[in-house]
Order: structure tokens, then C-alpha cells, then sequence
């Protein structure tokens, strides 16, 4: 599985903290039925934007390289442990020009002094992720410029002037576009077509159409993915939290108010497909934090741990899980066996109750202090 990872030139949200535990919380249930899982989430360190925020606070060249480890290091505080490499764009340029040489070697893209676009075409089920007409995408068109032959072609490869960080190709020198260095780095890792893609549903159009433009293009291979899985948006106050919009809580601000598993319990509240809202992390905090309380003190009571398990708890909150990744009910089923605990009368089945919650806990890497 791959997923779409930030643009390095700050720290990280909690728009983007939701969207790489939720992930997180998929590759562990995954795991747990038994798959092999081999989770890469890509860095962006090659970005207009990056290029821009180094200009202004006069931190060129090193701007992406301090956001990157701060990322990694947010993520490891989060636990995001599923994510068995995190991959900056920038090693893969050769690959990507390969891929752009090929694509135009194939027809599938044009050079325009120093340029490259994807003829989009040349690729009829343009469209097609994001449910969208010819007539509607007309609507949506792309990079406006007089340089295109359609409206929806997009860029490969911009010239010298654009970004910092410049590579020689045989369009001259430039820096590659944000749309093919994912296909270049999920190429290399895990081959033409591997099981699911996610990201937030913001870049379903035009990102990852790109994608499976390039991608099938490239090797006329269908579906280029399995399974697309798209989260929300994190929002304050109904506005998206955003850096361009000045609306933003980083991970590191929450960190100084919330613990770990308040921040995990709360982003997985609210079933993954849809917008949630900030204002709604202090009622989860203090659930959590009375839940822990109740769990600790069961606990106690029961003494040694139990080598069984609440079998019927363990199927709510497996069935839970298996319908799309419903966390919130997850949640809900945990919750309610940590507060009838106290109320068993047997301490075996009190252990047996721990030991489930403790299990089910542990998937969605939410400690409740049961060890």
C-alpha cells in the first residue's frame, strides 16, 4: 500500500496526522487477518512550495531536509509504526525522467520549450476516479496555459526557472512535476500494479488521475491500483485547516496539549470518508482519559492477565473493522466494554474482557494502560 505524503516546507497538521493514522489503523487490522503488508509513504521534497517558503525565510537549500526529519520524527510519536519506508521524491528524478522519456517514446506526452505535458487524450478513461464527463472536466481544466493542447493536459516536467532543485534532462534543465513523482516511486517499490493507494479525497482530481493516467500509460496494465481509499478533511470551525489559508494546528501544537492516544482516539472517531471537525478533541480527550481510569482499575482488580478472551467483544469490534474501516464504531464497542467491565461479577471474565480490550486496543494503536 501507498500513500500520498506532505509537502516538506512546515510541520505537519492534524488534516495530515488523520489521514497517515487512519492508514496506520488499516495496515494493522491488515496484518492482524494475516496479510504481509509493505506500507510506503512518499515525501515530497521537490514542490513550487517548498521552493517559495525557503525564498522567504531565507532557509535555501535546507528548508525540505529539516521538515522531513521533523515529519518522520512526528510520525514515530503518533505510532505510526506500519510505515516501513518514507521515501523523499528527490532520489527517484532518474527514474521519473525514464518515465517521461517513455511516455513521450509512446505518444502519451509533448515537449514544449523545455516543458513536458501528458496528452490526456491519449488516456479515454481520464476521468474515470473521480466519476467525471469529458463536458465536466472541461469545467475543471488544468494549468492553464497557451503552451497545452487541451485543457486537461498537465505537467510532466517544468523548465529551470520554476523550482528550486535542478536536474539535467533531455528537455533541458528543470525539475520534475508533483503528478509523476509518485508513479516514479511506487514503480520502483512496489512494481506496475500493487493492492491500494490513499490519500486525502482532495486529491482524487486532478493527482491521482494523473497517476493512473501515467501509470497505465506507461505500462498498459489495468487497474494500475486495486483499491483507492480516500479520507476526509480535518476542519476548525467548518473551514478546511490549511497552511495556505492560515488555519492550522500542527501535530507538535496538539502534542502540547493532548497525550498520543487522546490525538489517535479523536482522529479516528469519525469514519474515515467523511469531514470532521476540531472542535469536537475535547469531549474525546475526556473519554479516553475516563476509559483509561476505568481500564487500569479493572485491571488491578483482576490481577495475573487472562490467556482467553471476550470472544463476543472481539467479533463486534472485528465486525466493526471489516465494514470499511468503521472506527468510530470500533471505538464504540471498546468503550462500552471498558465501562461494563467493573459490573462482571467473575474475575476470569473480567481478565478475559481486559484482554480483548487490550487486543482491540492495540490495532488502533490506542493505549488504555492495559499494558
Amino acid at each position: 500500500m501507498f500513500v500520498c505524503g506532505p509537502t516538506v516546507q512546515d510541520y505537519i497538521h492534524l488534516g495530515h496526522a488523520r489521514t497517515y493514522i487512519f492508514y496506520d489503523v488499516v495496515a494493522r487490522y491488515l496484518t492482524h487477518l494475516g496479510y504481509k503488508v509493505r506500507f510506503v509513504l512518499n515525501i515530497t521534497d521537490v514542490d513550487e512550495r517548498i521552493t517559495d517558503e525557503a525564498n522567504r525565510t531565507g532557509m535555501t537549500p535546507f528548508l525540505a531536509r529539516k521538515y522531513s526529519r521533523y515529519f518522520v520524527e512526528d510520525m514515530a510519536k503518533l505510532k505510526a509504526d506500519t510505515i516501513c519506508r518514507f521515501e523523499p521524491v528527490s532520489k527517484f528524478v532518474d527514474e521519473m525522467i525514464d518515465q517521461i522519456s517513455l511516455l513521450i517514446r509512446k505518444r502519451h506526452a509533448y515537449v514544449v520549450n523545455g516543458w513536458v505535458y501528458f496528452d490526456v487524450s491519449t488516456f479515454p478513461n481520464f476521468g474515470k476516479l473521480s466519476h467525471q464527463s469529458s463536458s465536466e472536466l472541461s469545467l475543471r481544466p488544468l494549468e492553464l496555459s497557451v503552451r497545452k493542447r487541451n485543457l486537461h493536459d498537465f505537467a510532466l516536467w517544468h523548465p529551470e526557472s520554476l523550482v528550486e532543485g535542478k536536474w539535467d534532462s533531455p528537455w533541458g534543465v528543470g525539475s520534475p512535476s508533483w503528478h509523476i513523482q509518485d508513479t516514479a516511486v511506487t514503480a520502483s517499490l512496489l512494481g506496475p500494479q500493487y493492492d491500494l493507494h490513499g490519500g486525502a479525497y482532495e486529491l482524487i482530481y486532478p493527482h491521482h488521475e494523473a497517476e493512473i493516467a501515467e501509470a497505465e500509460s506507461l505500462t498498459s496494465l489495468r487497474p494500475f491500483v486495486k483499491y483507492w481509499v480516500h479520507t476526509g478533511l480535518v476542519n476548525i470551525k467548518g473551514e478546511k485547516m490549511s497552511k495556505s489559508s492560515g488555519n492550522v494546528y500542527t501535530v507538535r501544537d496538539a502534542l502540547s496539549t493532548y497525550s498520543i492516544d487522546q490525538l489517535r482516539m479523536f482522529l479516528l472517531s469519525r469514519h474515515y470518508r467523511m469531514d470532521m471537525d476540531l472542535q469536537g478533541i475535547d469531549s474525546v480527550a475526556k473519554t479516553y482519559s475516563r476509559l483509561r481510569g476505568i481500564a487500569e482499575r479493572c485491571r488491578r482488580a483482576a490481577g495475573v492477565a487472562s490467556k482467553g478472551y471476550d470472544d463476543e467483544l472481539l467479533q463486534r469490534f472485528f465486525d466493526a473493522m471489516s465494514n470499511d474501516f468503521d472506527t468510530p464504531l470500533a471505538l464504540r464497542v471498546l468503550g462500552e466494554g471498558v465501562e461494563s467491565t467493573p459490573n462482571l461479577r467473575s474475575i476470569v471474565a473480567a481478565a478475559r474482557r481486559l484482554a480483548s480490550i487490550r487486543a482491540a486496543a492495540r490495532i488502533l494503536g490506542v493505549d488504555l494502560g492495559l499494558g
